[in-house]
């Protein structure tokens, strides 16, 4: 305890502060820079239709409708309108978009970036800049948080540190998606609950509860960060129902009273969130294979080098990532966490340990224990476990505090050689982020720049799609890196369709279900050869008629 008492009342010295400010602006550097060069992905597509102010309904009239009407080919320039901001629509209707299209996804950032791309632009690099700007206040709420956990300036400079140049962090700067925020809200409403128990003014609890609302209506998983900040309570409370529990609940209370508008929104359109989320029950081939992506994944919060597998349905570990990559990263992952427990129990610090234990364990475990006994990816999709990464992240910097200031000379040499190699790989992956085209969360980022470079390098091109609101998505993605000049053809499911003589260069966008490529290479009116194929993806080469 004497140790944890000085290590709270060591001031940070110069050099480190000097490391850190220099380590900040390489972060902010990575953040800021190619903001526009990364793929345009499939999620991120979805981001700007919501604030363009159009409709999931009329995306799909303008696309379908010349299906009845025999009016065939479209330019792709026509879908232009639904991924920028229509001036006659308001924020209203990005609201509205949601509650129809997307009710899964609470309103809060988008709403924040309607208003942000209306100023800065609605271009991919103006919409992404939004969450770069939101990725610089994770240094204060982490410095806060350390300052709430371990009373010690000394870890928040260290946080500060490690955040700057994580992987996770940058990755999530770039991204035109609401996790970035989300992080946001998870450190300000962990270190606000602790201050508001520590100081138990109303005006304290007050603020929990608005932190904890911006939350909930950032990401529906603020649930299991609430239950967590809930049985910390109680434990910490020794399950006495005080004036401290008291003031916790009244201001839970208050934070879902002021999210129930959205909870209506959830329970009345439950049928639409399900099935958008069908996605993840999809199973991986074996258990071992499910902890081992889950082991492997933790890694990538400190490193990545990209190498990881950019499906959205990975069913085993070496589908994921080559073995001589995923096996290190489990072995680094499974040491880092049996020793983040080990510390944690012989240095507790007051209640961090419980918190940082709760905050993370809680929602990561209960997500993987869910999916082994039931089956589904929940967690394995990387952006669900931010929680337990946060966790993670700040029992680190803990340890690497506590060693780098209190140990004895030689084991001070050997934390020093440890924070060294974290910062070097940190470096190195933000380095390869920073000149990489695309990153393994964008889920089908790589299929989606070799589909745009195969379309764009041919001549007289016509797309084909068929009747499917996932194909639409595609289409809509491609459509940023496609040249105007390019046409589409959609065509009704299951009905092989009379293809235009005119086009040198056909290409298929087809999804596994309904694989109407296949059908089109059998029929011998279209005389078609199947010649480049890609997953969901394929180019029709005419041949001779014999």
């Amino acid at each position: 305890m004497e140790k944890l008492q000085l290590l709270a009342k060591s001031n940070p010295p110069s050099w480190l502060k000097i490391l850190v400010i220099s380590l900040i602006g390489l972060g902010i550097f990575f953040r800021f820079t190619h903001l526009g060069q990364k793929v345009y992905w499939y999620d991120e597509t979805a981001t700007s239709l919501a604030i363009s102010g159009h409709s999931l309904v009329e995306v799909k009239q303008e696309f379908f409708s010349n299906l009845d009407n025999n009016e065939s080919v479209i330019p792709v320039i026509t879908l232009d309108k639904y991924q920028r901001i229509n001036p006659d629509r308001n924020v209203a209707d990005t609201v509205r978009y949601l509650i129809t299209s997307d009710p899964q996804h609470p309103p809060l950032y988008y709403v924040m970036v309607r208003l942000w791309a209306q100023v800065f632009g609605d271009l991919p690099a103006g919409v992404r800049s939004l969450s770069a700007v939101i990725s610089l206040l994770v240094f204060p709420s982490v410095y806060w948080l350390c300052l709430e956990l371990f009373e010690s300036s000394l870890v928040g400079w260290v946080g500060m540190a490690v955040m700057g140049i994580s992987p996770l962090q940058v990755f999530f700067a770039q991204d035109a998606r609401e996790y970035g925020l989300w992080m946001v809200t998870i450190l300000v409403s962990s270190a606000a609950l602790l201050r508001a128990m520590r100081r138990g003014s109303y005006l304290s609890w007050a603020m929990y509860a608005l932190a904890l609302a911006l939350g909930l209506y950032t990401h529906l998983l603020t649930v299991m960060v609430a239950i967590a900040h809930g049985i910390y309570v109680l434990i910490s409370q020794r399950f006495r129902f005080n004036q401290t529990l008291r003031n916790y609940l009244l201001s839970s209370i208050a934070a879902c009273l002021i999210f129930s508008p959205w909870l209506i929104v959830l329970i009345t359109q439950v049928h639409t969130a399900t099935n958008l989320l069908s996605w993840i029950t999809f199973k991986t081939d074996s258990p071992f294979d499910l902890i081992g992506i889950w082991l492997s994944r933790i890694s990538r919060i400190f490193f990545d080098f990209n190498l990881a597998s950019d499906d959205a349905w990975v069913n085993n570990l070496t589908s994921e990532s080559p073995l001589l990559y995923s096996i290190p990263t489990i072995i680094f992952s499974l040491f880092l966490i049996i020793y983040i427990i080990i510390f944690l129990t012989k240095y507790p610090s007051t209640n961090a340990s419980l918190f940082i234990a709760l905050l993370g364990g809680f929602p990561g475990l209960t997500l993987l224990f869910y999916d082994l006994a039931f089956g589904g990816i929940r967690s394995i999709h990387f952006r669900y476990q931010l929680p337990l990464y946060l966790s993670i992240q700040i029992a680190v910097v803990y340890i690497l505090a506590f060693h780098l200031f209190l140990a004895k000379s030689w084991h001070k040499n050997l934390w020093q050689f440890i924070l060294a190699g974290l910062l070097v790989f940190g470096l190195v992956s933000d380095v390869r982020f920073f000149q990489a085209e695309t990153w393994w969360p964008q889920i089908g980022g790589k299929n989606l720049l070799a589909m745009s470079k195969r379309i764009n390098q041919s001549n007289n091109v016509l797309l084909v799609s068929n009747k499917n609101d996932y194909n639409l998505g595609v289409i809509l993605t491609l459509s940023h890196s496609l040249e105007p000049k390019i046409s589409l053809l959609p065509i009704q499911n299951n009905q092989l369709a009379i293809m235009p003589q005119d086009y040198k260069s056909i290409f298929f966008v087809d999804d596994l279900e309904n694989s109407l490529a296949h059908q089109l290479q059998q029929d011998k009116t279209n005389s078609l050869k199947l010649v480049y194929p890609l997953e969901g993806f394929w180019q029709l080469d005419k041949n001779q008629k014999t």
